[in-house]
């Protein structure tokens, strides 16, 4: 039986969302399945980069996490959804995906 363990990459940062300090970046691959051709991890980084000191509501959560989508969030005047979650009990921030979107 073969089992299939998705990477995740942890990065130190430093930034604040909703009104919460973040040192850590966790950013799960899942982006690599279908927007590799043009993501990765630092353009992921630069990305979240442009959510600091911003307030957003979660669109749920339980008791570990609180899960977000953001977009358009603007990239070099390009749009991007970015999907993450905040551990409530951690300054970590988890990127669940990230690609680009059309504009609309």
């Amino acid at each position: 039986m073969f089992y299939i363990v998705e990477m995740r990459n942890e990065y130190k940062f430093n930034l604040k969302i909703n009104n919460k300090r973040i040192s850590k970046v966790i950013i799960d691959q899942h982006y690599l399945k279908k927007h590799s051709e043009h993501m990765t991890d630092s353009l992921v980084l630069e990305i979240i980069k442009t959510l600091d000191g911003h307030y957003f509501f979660p669109i749920t959560e339980d008791t570990e996490y609180q899960y977000f989508r953001v977009e358009p969030v603007l990239y070099n005047a390009k749009p991007y959804r970015l999907i993450f979650l905040l551990y409530i009990h951690e300054a970590t921030l988890g990127v669940i995906n990230c690609f680009r979107v059309n504009r609309r």
